[in-house]
């Protein structure tokens, strides 16, 4: 007898839970594999499980990375959400949906950006910055398979 899925809770804010949205590949591969999921606001993350430390933060590209990291708009939102996630006692992974050349924080050094002069050194920095300060992980991976990056990622099997 197999065991039932656990829901996953996604953030509202998600792209995809949004009315027209086009970036569905996360809900369809739910739907697909029969994962039951909730929309609700979360307050840090965008996906977790009822009651878990574990809450994933994904992020749709490095641009966007760099952008919370280094954007004087948009870092501060971005820090309270580290901030709080570490004085609640979270373990918050961001999953960045980096394609094929970036796969792990060595290689964001030598990512460029076609949107910003930030550079993939000063991202990198930035990064291991909240890595070390308040355990944010980091892990990366393609589009394709972000969903099942997340499950298994809450599923503490990474």
């Amino acid at each position: 007898m197999s065991e039932q899925p656990r829901t996953v809770i996604c953030d509202s804010r998600e792209k995809w839970t949004q009315p027209g949205s086009t970036d569905t590949h996360i809900k369809s591969y739910f739907e697909k594999h029969g994962i039951p999921y909730e929309v609700q606001t979360l307050d840090t993350g965008d996906y977790t499980y009822e009651g878990s430390n574990i809450v994933i933060d994904r992020k749709h590209n490095l641009d966007e990375v760099a952008r919370n990291l280094t954007n004087r708009s948009d870092s501060p939102r971005f820090w309270r959400e580290v901030r709080r996630a570490y004085k609640s006692g979270l373990k918050l992974i961001v999953l960045v949906e980096s394609g094929p050349s970036v796969l792990s924080i060595n290689d964001v050094s030598k990512w460029k950006s076609k949107y910003s002069p930030v550079s993939g050194r000063r991202v990198q920095t930035e990064m291991i910055r909240l890595e070390v300060s308040y355990g944010v992980r980091w892990v990366f991976c393609s589009k394709r398979s972000t969903a099942r990056r997340i499950l298994e990622l809450l599923d503490g099997k990474d």
